[in-house]
């Protein structure tokens, strides 16, 4: 018996996508728009490489008028000259010294506030206590206090405790900062709740759900924590000013500020020396960008 051949109907073939035609005012508000960008990147990055190829002219160059762009003569001996300058008691250079506490300073105070304000953060975003709206909302007030209003009474403070010009009179006050736990709370609340609660039917403590639950979910914005903080601690001048004394203890920030002589100031040194005060935050910037941008997105995000 003839078995009757089943027909399947033919595919629909598929369409080619139309390109969309935009209207004309739509290419001219783009055009504006990138020409805008242009200029606010030559505006902000105009002053950089201003400063960067100052640093190969002579003095003379970088103070004439009008202003040349590109160097006459380079001057390469400006970055040996920010080396060896300022020689103490045995003729060695304070400049190796001022980069070698920039980086404890930062660096110290970066490790203490990935600790301190994550374990604070995760204390308001996943724990629940009695008052800590207001222990939150009191947190948060102190970021409206103007740092110069505290400036004296931290100075009192660690000069009683004899903390002054030591590494401990800068590493102390910057162990916490409102800021970033603010900052972090509001990304640790982004995370879901129920990573948590998975975590204690398994048997993990508060402090292990923090340690090996959040935090490793949290690295955009512990990587945006330790930018923002090792960017603020190294640019940082008046509190290392006030609590500095000794030029063996300045970091960089106040050592160039003593590169300018009493009769004069050697601009293209100075500029050298600003060259690799900038270099560290250019390259911590390109190294972990991405997480920047993420900590920076999810930050602001709720759950």
């Amino acid at each position: 018996m003839a078995t009757k051949a089943t027909t399947r109907p033919a595919a629909v073939p598929v369409t080619q996508a139309k390109t969309v035609e935009r209207e004309p005012m739509y290419y001219v508000l783009m055009t504006i728009r990138y020409i805008v960008l242009i200029l606010m990147t030559i505006i902000f990055l105009g002053p950089f490489f201003m400063a960067l190829l100052g640093s190969f002219k002579s003095t003379a160059e970088v103070v004439a008028w009008p202003p040349t762009f590109l160097p006459k003569e380079w001057r390469f001996q400006n970055y040996v000259d920010v080396w060896n300058v300022l020689p103490d008691e045995h003729g060695n250079s304070y400049f190796p010294r001022w980069l070698l506490n920039s980086f404890i300073l930062s660096a110290s105070i970066v490790v203490a506030q990935l600790f301190f304000c994550s374990i604070a953060a995760f204390a308001f975003a996943r724990l629940h206590m009695p008052g800590k709206g207001i222990v939150f909302a009191a947190m948060l007030s102190t970021m409206m206090i103007p740092g110069m209003v505290l400036m004296i009474p931290k100075y009192q403070i660690l000069n009683a405790l004899h903390l002054v010009n030591t590494y401990w009179a800068i590493i102390i006050p910057g162990v916490v900062s409102a800021a970033m736990i603010f900052m972090l709370t509001q990304f640790f609340q982004s995370i879901p709740k129920d990573l948590d609660e998975a975590a204690q039917i398994d048997g993990a403590g508060i402090f292990t759900t923090y340690w090996r639950v959040i935090l490793p979910l949290a690295k955009p914005a512990l990587v945006t924590l330790a930018l923002l903080t090792f960017q603020g601690v190294w640019n940082d001048f008046l509190n290392m000013l006030v609590l500095l004394n000794t030029p063996d203890m300045f970091p960089l920030t106040v050592g160039l500020a003593f590169l300018r002589g009493q009769y004069g100031t050697f601009y293209n040194v100075v500029l050298a020396g600003s060259m690799f005060n900038t270099l560290p935050m250019v390259l911590l910037f390109i190294i972990f960008s991405r997480f920047y941008v993420q900590g920076a997105t999810y930050s602001g995000v709720k759950g």
